[in-house]
C-alpha cells in the first residue's frame, strides 16, 4: 500500500469545494497551500477512483510523479503524487 497526493491547481473556489465534497468519501487529508489545494490519500488506488471519479465533472491535465519515501520491511516505499492543472 503507497499513499498518494493529488495537487488541485486553477481550480475555482466553487470547483474546488465540489471536489472537496467528493474527497470526504474517500477520508483524504486536506491541505490549504499557497497555490491550491493538496489532498492526501493512504492508498494510490483510492486517489485514483477519486482521480476518475472528478473525470466526469471537470476537464484537466494529469501528471504523475513519485517521491521516495525510504524503505519499510526491506522494501521501497513511494508516494505517488498526481497534479491536477485546469485548462
Amino acid at each position: 500500500m503507497h499513499p498518494a497526493k493529488i495537487q488541485i491547481r486553477g481550480f475555482s473556489e466553487a470547483e474546488i469545494s465540489k471536489v472537496l465534497k467528493k474527497a470526504e468519501e474517500f477520508k483524504a487529508e486536506v491541505f490549504k497551500v499557497e497555490n491550491g489545494t493538496d489532498l492526501v490519500f493512504e492508498d494510490v488506488e483510492n486517489a485514483r477512483r477519486f482521480i476518475s471519479k472528478l473525470r466526469r465533472e471537470f476537464r484537466f491535465e494529469t501528471r504523475m510523479s513519485t517521491e521516495s519515501l525510504g524503505f519499510k520491511g526491506g522494501r521501497g516505499r513511494f508516494l505517488f503524487v498526481y497534479s491536477l492543472r485546469k485548462y
